[in-house]
């Protein structure tokens, strides 16, 4: 396999250090599975036909991280983008570190709610700066994604098939566009509403804002909107089911990608690694399919508290106070 991979051309080890990046952190996000390589019994001597291969094992592996070594921090960023609520702001924050020293590859998942110099961390203007400062990790460059882009990727493989291991039904997945809806209630009752219920409890009283998706136990053909709406459902399981919903589309893709494919990835995201930037990356990454990947989530289970800002509105805090974020670099030194 390292062979097959060094003999790639510098096009389709740009595609594949792309869709590495882009794959591991927007599909992935935070779950915790640490590893996957591709089948060992390959003998193909095309990119192609790897792509066509067998689905990638997990594996649990654990490496110890080497004293001073070699590494990178690329930031990872999900919006809404046009026509979602908040579209600007954004919905997923992740610094993927890459250790070429013991190749290793850690997603650090960063709450949107996170606080920071007077504002959340999803609303800041210089959000590279602001991360440096939060986790002590020097970034180098962002790589971004919308809803749309997700869609339209997911499109252009002609759709996934998804083996989905857990029927699976959310009754409250939010309709694009009807998230203002006032649902045949006058302006009393919805007063009313407000006085009696608060955040989800009370967005379920206006139940025309909602559809109810759901999924049998198989293969789901799914185009671009319903995979997007399977991998952000958030009201039909805990956070552990809607991440193992992103390891079963990450499959889906990687069974149906091809070269071809894999390529269009540029077209979907934005980026400010120039061709230069990404030839330096190649050099010191080698091959992305030799690394473990493990991830941290920044939580109320380890490094945070939940708060309220000066407005009232609901921020995470560091547990030693706000602006206090020695604890959290400590952390994820720890743990990358």
């Amino acid at each position: 396999m390292k062979e097959f991979f060094k003999n790639l051309s510098y096009p389709y080890k740009l595609s594949l250090f792309i869709g590495f990046i882009f794959i591991l952190g927007m599909f992935l996000g935070s779950f915790g599975y640490k590893t996957y390589f591709l089948n060992k019994k390959q003998s193909s001597n095309t990119l192609a036909k790897t792509y066509a291969s067998p689905l990638p094992t997990i594996l649990e592996e654990k490496r110890e991280t080497s004293k001073d070594a070699n590494r990178f921090n690329i930031l990872l960023l999900g919006f809404g983008g046009a026509g979602h609520p908040g579209g600007t702001l954004a919905d997923s924050i992740i610094v993927v570190s890459i250790n070429t020293t013991d190749k290793k590859a850690t997603l650090i998942s960063i709450p949107r709610d996170l606080y920071f110099s007077g504002h959340k961390i999803n609303n800041d203007p210089s959000i590279k700066d602001a991360l440096n400062a939060i986790t002590g990790l020097a970034i180098s460059n962002t790589i971004s994604v919308d809803f749309n882009s997700f869609i339209k990727f997911i499109d252009s493989l002609g759709g996934i098939s998804v083996d989905v291991k857990k029927a699976y039904t959310d009754n409250f997945y939010p309709v694009k566009g009807l998230e203002n809806e006032l649902c045949g209630f006058d302006s009393q009752k919805v007063s009313e509403l407000h006085q009696k219920y608060s955040g989800f409890e009370l967005e379920k009283q206006f139940t025309c804002r909602y559809e109810t998706i759901s999924y049998a136990v198989g293969l789901n053909q799914m185009d671009g909107s319903n995979a997007l709406k399977y991998v952000r459902s958030r009201h039909g399981g805990s956070d552990f089911v809607r991440s193992q919903h992103q390891f079963e589309v990450l499959k889906a893709i990687l069974q149906k990608a091809d070269v071809n494919k894999v390529a269009e990835v540029f077209s979907f995201v934005k980026t400010d690694l120039n061709e230069n930037r990404v030839k330096e990356i190649l050099a010191s990454i080698g091959n992305p399919l030799d690394y473990s990947v493990s991830s941290i989530q920044l939580t109320e289970e380890n490094v945070l508290v939940s708060s309220k800002s000066k407005e009232g509105a609901y921020i995470l805090v560091p547990r030693n106070g706000e602006g206090k974020f020695e604890e959290i670099k400590k952390y994820i030194k720890n743990n990358i």
